[in-house]
């Protein structure tokens, strides 16, 4: 039996979390799914410049796995490129430390600490600036709930590395 996959930290979701060619339909697509984790290890070693052994310890793993998690974002990275496959970022053994939102009503953008409260007792998300409910969670929109679980995007069930599907992915 495999040993179960420890759960990385991710200081905050990706806040677009699909990426696709110019030009092409969606209903042509193939697409390409980069787990959180590996969208936080790419965020932390390309973007930040931390070291393999640094970003290890922020996501709270060790470098090899590092090192593994970062080889297969940068070939699934690679293939979407070469290919012209779209990229979704959603789903991976993650925990959250923040969350972050977007107002649609004035674009305001903010983070929040996660709560562990349930879906039912989870408060409801205004705006600071304005007020308006009209907000767009970015930890939900790449399928995370408030109980701490993974759930798979809007492309439904079945849709795995190579699907089609879409939805809104980028609100």
């Amino acid at each position: 039996m495999a040993k179960p996959k420890k759960d990385r930290r991710v200081q905050y979701p990706p806040s677009v979390v699909y990426f696709k060619p110019q030009g092409i339909p969606m209903v042509r697509l193939e697409q390409v799914t980069l787990t959180v984790d590996e969208y936080e290890a790419i965020r932390l070693v390309d973007k930040d410049g931390l070291d393999q052994q640094q970003a290890a310890e922020r996501m709270g793993i060790s470098r090899a796995t590092c090192a593994r998690i970062v080889e297969s974002a940068h070939k699934k990275v690679a293939e979407a490129l070469t290919e012209g496959k779209a990229i979704r970022i959603e789903g991976g053994n993650v925990v959250l430390k923040q969350n972050r939102y977007r107002c649609l009503s004035c674009g305001a953008l903010w983070e929040a600490e996660l709560s562990n409260e349930t879906a039912e007792e989870q408060p409801a998300t205004s705006c600071p600036k304005c007020r308006s409910d009209q907000v767009i969670d970015f930890a939900r929109q790449a399928g995370w709930q408030p109980d701490g679980v993974w759930q798979r995007g809007l492309g439904g069930p079945g849709r795995g590395r190579r699907g089609g599907g879409g939805g809104p992915w980028n609100l």
